[in-house]
C-alpha cells in the first residue's frame, strides 16, 4: 500500500513540474511576441516622425510626365525587365505598413536608386513624399562611407574635365588616389578602345576571366569581379570603353557624363582624325553606331564578343536599366549650372560654388570638317543613343531636384 501511494505521489509531482515548465514556456512566448510587436511599432513611429519632419520643411517635389513601361518582374533578367517599374509606381499606394528600413536592407544601392527614380518619374507624389526622407538619408550615408569612384567616360562628353577636377583633388589630398594616365584611365583595362592594341576580342581584362566563367555561380562572379576591382583600382578611376557587369555598387560610386549623341559622335570622329588615330573598320563602326548604348550594355554579353556587338533594342533596355542604377548622371550642355555644382559637390570633386567644371577639350576637333558621313546619316546610325539620351534627360531632371535637397541636408551636418 505504501509503495503504491509513493508511486502516485512521485507521478503527481512530475506532472506538476511539467505543468510549471509549460507555463513558463507560454509566458516566455507571450513576452517575446510583445517585445517584437513593440519593436515593430517603435520602428514605424521613427519612420513616420522622419517623414513628418521632412514634410514640414516643404520639400519640393517634381512631377514628371508619363513614361511607357512594361510590368516589372523581380525574377526577370536585366534584358527582360529593362526599365519596367514606372507604371506600377503610378498605381502603387505605397502601403504605409511597409517597413522601409527592412526593404532597403534587402536591396543594393543600384536598386534603391532605381526605385527612387522610378517613383519620381511616375508622378506619384504621395508615394515619393513617403519615401523621400529615407532616400535622402540613404544617399547621405552612402556618401559618408563609400569613397571609391568609377566614372564611365563617354568620349567627348566632358569626362576630361571631370578628370581634371579629380587630379586637382589628388594634388591637395594625398590619400585620394587616382589613375595616373592623363585621362584618369586605369592603364591595363579601361583605356579608350582605339588606344589599346590589346583591346581585341577576348584579349581585354584577361586576368578578370573568373567572372566570365559560365560554370561559376552568379554571386561568386560578382564577388570575384568586385574583389579584383577593389584590389587593383585606385580610389578614382575612369573607364573609357565598356562598363563591367554586374556593378560593384557596394564599395564603389558610379557616375557618367552624357551629351547629345549626334554632337558627341561627330566630335569624336573629328577628334580621331585630328590626332591621326589608327583604327580598324570594326572600331570605327562601333564609335559611329550607338556607342553610349554599347558602353553601358555590352558588359552583360559574353567575353570575347563585346567589341563586335552592334547594339539592338534589347541593349537599349539594358542601358536604361544601368543608367537608373548609377549614383550620378550629368550633362554639362543642358542641365543647370547649379545642378552641376550640386552633383560635383556630392561627388567630392569641388568644395563650393566658386569652383566650376572646366572644359579642357572644348573646341578640339572642330577644325576637321572632312567627316565621311552627313549629320542625317549619323542620326540614322544612332537612333538608340538618341532615345537613351532623351530618357536620361527626364531622369536627370528629377535627379537635379533630389541632389539639391541632399546637398542642403549635408551642409546642415
Amino acid at each position: 500500500m505504501l509503495r503504491v501511494r509513493g508511486h502516485i505521489w512521485l507521478k503527481s509531482r512530475a506532472l506538476l513540474v511539467l505543468a510549471c515548465c509549460l507555463m513558463v514556456l507560454l509566458l516566455w512566448c507571450w513576452f517575446w511576441a510583445q517585445l517584437k510587436m513593440y519593436a515593430y511599432l517603435f520602428i514605424q513611429e521613427q519612420e513616420t516622425n522622419m517623414s513628418s519632419s521632412f514634410e514640414n520643411n516643404h520639400i519640393p517635389l517634381h512631377k514628371s510626365g508619363h513614361v511607357e513601361m512594361k510590368n516589372y518582374d523581380k525574377g526577370a533578367s536585366m534584358k527582360q525587365r529593362g526599365t519596367d517599374q514606372v507604371e506600377s509606381w503610378k498605381e502603387d499606394s505605397c502601403n504605409e505598413s511597409r517597413n522601409i528600413s527592412s526593404l532597403f536592407s534587402s536591396m543594393s544601392s543600384g536598386e534603391i536608386y532605381k526605385m527612387r527614380r522610378m517613383i519620381a518619374l511616375s508622378g506619384n507624389s504621395s508615394c515619393y513624399t513617403q519615401y523621400l526622407p529615407s532616400f535622402v538619408n540613404y544617399t547621405l550615408n552612402r556618401i559618408k562611407h563609400v569613397h571609391n569612384h568609377l566614372n564611365l567616360h563617354i568620349p567627348k562628353s566632358g569626362g576630361t574635365s571631370i578628370c581634371s577636377l579629380a587630379t586637382e583633388k589628388s594634388e591637395k589630398y594625398t590619400n585620394f588616389t587616382i589613375a595616373t594616365t592623363n585621362g584618369c584611365w586605369e592603364g591595363e583595362h579601361f583605356l579608350p578602345l582605339w588606344c589599346n592594341p590589346r583591346f581585341v576580342p577576348g584579349g581585354d581584362r584577361s586576368e578578370w576571366l573568373d567572372y566570365n566563367n559560365e560554370a561559376v555561380p552568379p554571386d561568386s562572379k560578382t564577388a570575384a569581379l568586385c574583389h579584383v576591382m577593389d584590389r587593383k583600382l585606385p580610389m578614382f578611376v575612369m573607364n573609357e570603353n565598356y562598363l563591367d557587369h554586374p556593378l560593384c555598387t557596394r564599395h564603389r560610386i558610379y557616375s557618367i557624363a552624357l551629351r547629345d549623341p549626334l554632337d558627341r559622335v561627330m566630335s569624336n570622329e573629328r577628334h580621331l582624325l585630328e590626332f591621326g588615330r589608327k583604327h580598324n573598320e570594326e572600331r570605327l563602326q562601333l564609335i559611329r553606331n550607338n556607342y553610349i548604348v554599347w558602353a553601358l550594355s555590352s558588359g552583360t554579353t559574353k567575353h570575347g564578343e563585346r567589341i563586335s556587338i552592334l547594339p539592338q533594342r534589347e541593349h537599349l533596355e539594358i542601358a536604361k536599366e544601368t543608367l537608373l542604377q548609377l549614383d550620378y548622371m550629368l550633362d554639362v550642355t543642358t542641365t543647370s549650372s547649379s545642378c552641376h555644382d550640386d552633383i560635383l559637390y556630392l561627388m567630392g570633386l569641388v568644395s563650393g560654388d566658386s569652383e566650376k567644371l572646366p572644359h579642357e577639350m572644348k573646341g578640339w576637333g572642330k577644325d576637321s570638317n572632312n567627316l565621311a558621313l552627313s549629320r542625317k546619316e549619323y542620326e540614322e546610325l544612332n537612333l538608340l543613343d538618341i532615345e537613351l539620351y532623351e530618357y536620361a534627360q527626364r531622369v536627370m531632371r528629377v535627379d537635379c531636384e533630389f541632389f539639391s535637397l541632399v546637398r542642403g541636408e549635408q551642409m546642415k551636418e
